[in-house]
């Protein structure tokens, strides 16, 4: 049997990623959908969120996440869910050499993190991804993880509509699936209202990720340009991209521009608020298509 008809019975067989996604920020709840081609936005809403509500006050939280729900004419019994980027932590590990099953694997990595964890690897949460191969063995992996009674609350707040989370991930990473990586070394610039993250790209693999919280844009951001140059081996970024250009920020964006010596290039798609991109992200919205 070709390797080729063999990969489109893996493809037949493999669960598809949910149509909607619903992200939970300190500020919203933001829920939107894709089509079928997911190359249209089906709908999308933001719904603000009371100062003393939170995800761990459920009933007071369910008739916020149901009249988002309703407002975007969600459909379906599946949801993909945004995560806060502080609910996860994103760690980079280098191994010699990986087992052979996704068990083995997981359990290799967890304790391979085990020392550099504030919770408890060994229940957490956990997903991972090979960014390469290195010559000459070898390879360089992504791995998020999360303790696991932090995705339960989002989970259980969702079962108590009846609609399943069919998938879970960190907001930087959902809107990275936005990104298409060039060649070039980029700086991926992400701002939340409760953080800042920081996302390093050389000769398109992901090589750095970090988190800041209470800290301005410019001081988020310029410790990890050293890390850049000091450790990774760069010399210059040749281009910044941002996701979180709104009117608040603009003053911030602006001095970080002038103190980078370059633009600050928009996360497509350009005519799509910054508010909706990490939940199409997380849905893959082809928005090279999108009309």
């Amino acid at each position: 049997m070709s390797s080729t008809l063999t990969d489109s019975f893996k493809e037949l067989f493999r669960p598809q990623q949910p149509l909607w996604a619903c992200e939970f920020t300190v500020r919203h709840v933001i829920v939107t959908g894709v089509d079928g081609k997911r190359s249209r936005i089906q709908g999308r809403t933001a719904t603000g969120i009371p100062d003393d509500v939170t995800i761990q006050d459920g009933d007071r939280f369910k008739p916020i996440l149901e009249e988002s729900l309703r407002t975007a004419s969600f459909r379906g019994s599946e949801i993909v869910l945004v995560v806060p980027d502080e609910a996860a932590r994103i760690a980079f590990v280098t191994a010699e050499a990986l087992p052979r099953t996704v068990e083995e694997q997981n359990t290799f990595l967890r304790w391979k993190l085990k020392k550099t964890l504030p919770f408890d690897v060994d229940t957490a949460q956990i997903a991972f991804r090979v960014l390469r191969a290195l010559k000459p063995s070898g390879y360089d992996i992504l791995v998020a993880l999360s303790p696991r009674n932090v995705i339960q609350q989002y989970e259980a707040l969702m079962e108590k509509l009846d609609i399943h989370a069919g998938f879970v991930i960190p907001s930087t990473l959902a809107a990275l699936n936005l990104l298409d990586v060039p060649n070039e070394d980029t700086l991926f610039v992400k701002i939340a209202p409760d953080c800042i993250t920081t996302t390093v790209f050389q000769d398109k693999h992901m090589t750095f990720y970090r988190r800041v919280a209470e800290l301005g844009v410019y001081e988020s951001v310029y410790p990890t340009v050293l890390y850049y140059q000091d450790k990774l081996g760069g010399t210059a970024f040749k281009q910044m991209i941002v996701c979180g250009y709104n009117e608040v920020m603009r003053s911030a964006i602006a001095e970080l521009q002038e103190k980078m010596g370059m633009p600050a290039l928009a996360l497509q798609p350009k005519r799509v608020d910054d508010i909706y991109k990490p939940a199409l992200g997380a849905v893959h919205l082809s928005w090279a298509n999108l009309i």
